[in-house]
């Protein structure tokens, strides 16, 4: 959130800073008349090592904490955040918390102006695991903010997930998170109500779509979230998974040469260092979904077979289909019969998940698309394939990763298969 930096000097000018999050006296006078009321549910952001972000948004105010404990017990504590003024209507309220034990599950609960807005009853956050830790859960979806009036399945995603996972220990947003142009009025429209539960319990990475990028991205998309780096790429880890997250703008990828040499040199520091590498991104390289394929995603297949890259997950495709394990040249790596058991198994499993919220064909006939590996210039490329609303469930267990396609519509296993590794 380049905004998060931005409104802590902006806010120091006005002398929000010097107090926390005071905001001035003359802002206070103003809205003093005003109840405070909840406008965005807290949501998590950037689990990194001993510390988490929590955000939430108000009509106004002018302090803001998080209180927090161990869930299996232990005193109480609290942290002050700052509050950033949007517009006059909205405020974000940004806590971030440090010096957390790792792979802990704590109770939280959030005040504006001293007042409780949710409790610790519904509310809890899971730091990051320990690198010596390898046993969590994480969820990956794609093209989730299509409207429901326009046929969209953000409301069913959010619940189907809930119902089968109240506490995924992390998730993956793969782009094309708000229809049509990514604006920032549609997150409160159709992201945010229906994910409260889960985003408030769940810390969601997102990267940005193609849609994503049809309003102005820094004030937009960006105005969202907190994320590491400059936001539109970055990394970070989970136990003993080191995930990386791309931006690949409309195809062409945003900077795309200082974006893939940042890249290389984070494949470089993740070897040895992690059982699984886990890259994410909205565009698709090769397919036989009807996308055509994106050369600049297929130009960085020689960097994750070179890196041991083990899944490559994206959207932008609205179905779902797996690709069996392919090397730096986009050829099948693994000649074997059965695909839904790998053990120690050379190159890298690419994944299209871009069905949570939208599937191409509705409003028409869903039935319209039925994609056939048959006709497919890559004969012998699809493992699976589904034409259905999914989203990706996986479970990793030191150096075993269990993953299951789960239907949105009635939570259905739809495909799964299992990698093991022994080196």
């Amino acid at each position: 959130m380049k905004s998060y930096v931005k409104g802590i000097l902006y806010s120091a000018v006005l002398f929000y800073a010097f107090a926390g999050c005071k905001s001035s006296s003359k802002e206070n006078n103003h809205k003093e008349k005003t109840k405070v009321t909840l406008q965005r549910m807290p949501y998590l952001q950037s689990a990194l090592a001993d510390s988490i972000s929590i955000l939430w948004r108000t009509n106004l105010g002018s302090e803001c904490l998080v209180k927090y404990q161990l869930k299996q017990g232990g005193g109480w504590q609290q942290q002050a955040g700052v509050i950033l003024s949007k517009n006059d209507l909205v405020q974000e309220n940004i806590v971030t918390i440090k010096g957390l034990e790792r792979g802990q599950v704590y109770a939280y609960s959030i005040y504006t102006d001293g007042m409780q807005l949710a409790s610790n009853k519904d509310l809890q956050f899971r730091t990051a695991l320990a690198s010596t830790d390898s046993v969590f859960t994480f969820f990956a979806a794609g093209d989730i903010g299509e409207s429901v009036e326009d046929g969209g399945t953000p409301d069913k995603l959010a619940k189907t997930m809930w119902e089968r996972n109240s506490a995924y220990d992390l998730g993956l947003l793969l782009g094309d998170i708000i229809y049509p142009i990514g604006e920032s009025a549609g997150y409160d429209i159709h992201l945010f109500p229906y994910f409260k539960d889960v985003f408030s319990r769940t810390t969601v990475w997102p990267i940005p779509g193609n849609h994503d990028w049809g309003s102005d991205i820094e004030t937009n998309y960006a105005e969202q979230w907190k994320l590491p780096g400059n936001e539109h790429y970055y990394s970070f880890d989970q136990g003993n998974v080191h995930f990386i997250g791309l931006d690949s703008k409309k195809g062409e990828f945003y900077e795309y040469e200082k974006q893939k040499s940042w890249l290389e040199d984070d494949l470089k520091k993740a070897q040895q260092n992690y059982d699984w590498i886990v890259v994410f991104l909205h565009h698709n390289g090769k397919s036989c979904t009807y996308k055509d394929d994106y050369d600049a995603v297929v130009s960085l297949y020689p960097l994750f077979d070179q890196y041991n890259v083990d899944l490559v997950l994206n959207g932008h495709a609205h179905t779902y289909e797996r690709l069996k394990p392919m090397n730096g040249k986009g050829k099948v790596a693994n000649q074997q019969k059965n695909h839904d058991l790998y053990q120690d198994t050379e190159g890298f499993i690419s994944i299209t998940a871009g069905s949570g919220g939208k599937l191409r064909g509705v409003g028409s006939d869903p039935t319209a698309y039925t994609p056939d590996p048959s006709n497919c210039k890559y004969l012998d490329l699809v493992a699976f394939y589904n034409h259905t609303w999914a989203y990706l469930e996986i479970a990793v267990n030191g150096k075993i990763l269990d993953a299951k396609t789960i239907s949105v519509q009635n939570g259905e296993v739809l495909d799964s298969f299992v990698i093991k590794k022994s080196k």
